[in-house]
């Protein structure tokens, strides 16, 4: 059987790239799974040497990019050497030439998770992209959604209806997030809107390991790993390893490092950061991915709140049974375990991914 893959694949964002990969990875069940090149320039600018934009932030960013040129480009080396050997790619294709029907022919077409039905992330005029919903498959041919996102978007009523129309061809339709599922379903009533986990988890961590290589070698190290930077994080950072009395490791491109910190890690391709993640004693992450991570490696951690952000994880943490791990202030430090049983988290882990690869071998159908 032949699958095609669209999702958020040509990023330098460790979760992006992951999670693109997973999903390939637990489709490859089924047959044989191409990740379909789209050329969405907004995207693949995030690939870019030198990153630029006519605004304030835009120069910010350019001036960053070249006082940090040597470690960037380190970085997009190791991102476009683990795309070329993973991803399967089809010839890289825009959106004109998908709707012209210029894709070779698959059986299947799956639309993939991140936050591919989120406007802003990936449209620079913040408007659904219909290629992210499959809108170049014609009717006749299978089609479904792995673990879509909004994120933390709302939909206008125009954008409702536009959504409306692009899936209602669809065979079967799955979210990422609780309230993601409570979005769609309020534009489909009449449907079953599965709830399933980001692909990142699918793969459990016997096989993140197996296909990594990853030999397990705990070395008595707090890994961070942030996104948006908070100030809540930099605080959580100062608190848990004053607590552990650990050195801090961060995966973090930046050119200065958030706080203080042991080392500060610039260069780490998706292999680099797998890695890290399995060798850690405990994880501070403010990320959706970075959480996930921590759970399936059954890392002890402390996920951070970004405010309105924060919807993904508390999805995922609610889903297991530990939403005490989300902090969303100082005070909430002080209450957490800095160690965590897994027995009773992994198990449910364990259900929910066995129900979202049912829900594959559903949309799959055979």
């Amino acid at each position: 059987m032949k699958i095609a893959l669209i999702t958020i694949h040509k990023v330098t964002n460790y979760g992006a790239i992951l999670q693109a990969y997973a999903a390939r990875v637990a489709l490859s069940k089924y047959g044989d799974v191409k990740t379909i090149d789209y050329k969405n320039e907004h995207l693949d600018s995030h690939m870019n040497l030198l990153r630029f934009k006519f605004s304030v932030h835009g120069f910010k960013m350019l001036a960053h990019d070249l006082l940090n040129l040597s470690n960037r480009s380190k970085v997009l080396s190791r991102f476009n050497s683990f795309i070329k050997l993973n991803m399967n790619l089809t010839k890289q294709i825009n959106a004109d030439q998908l709707e012209k029907g210029e894709l070779e022919d698959f059986e299947v077409y799956v639309c993939g998770s991140d936050q591919i039905w989120n406007p802003v992330v990936v449209s620079s005029n913040k408007t659904i992209d219909p290629i992210f919903f499959l809108s170049f498959v014609h009717e006749n041919k299978k089609k479904f959604s792995l673990a879509s996102s909004i994120g933390h978007h709302q939909y206008s009523k125009n954008e409702k209806a536009e959504v409306k129309e692009l899936l209602s061809g669809f065979n079967n339709i799955s979210v990422r997030e609780n309230d993601g599922q409570k979005k769609i379903k309020e534009i489909f009533p009449e449907r079953d809107i599965y709830h399933v986990l980001d692909p990142t988890l699918l793969l459990s961590k016997k096989e993140w390991y197996s296909n990594f290589n990853i030999k397990e070698e705990e070395q008595k190290y707090i890994l961070v790993y942030s996104v948006p930077r908070t100030e809540l994080i930099k605080k959580a950072i100062i608190f848990f390893s004053q607590k552990l009395k650990l050195k801090v490791i961060t995966i973090d491109r930046m050119l200065m490092p958030i706080t203080k910190v042991h080392k500060q890690i610039r260069t780490a391709g998706p292999e680099e950061f797998i890695q890290l993640y399995a060798n850690a004693s405990f994880v501070i992450t403010d990320s959706f991915h970075g959480t996930c991570f921590a759970v399936n490696f059954e890392k002890p951690f402390a996920c951070i709140s970004a405010n309105e952000r924060a919807n993904r994880q508390e999805s995922l943490l609610n889903l297991l049974g530990i939403k005490e791990r989300l902090m969303y202030k100082e005070e909430d430090f002080i209450n957490l375990t800095t160690e965590l049983n897994y027995d009773f988290i992994t198990k449910k882990l364990e259900k929910a991914r066995q129900e979202s690869l049912d829900y594959i071998q559903l949309a799959i159908g055979n």
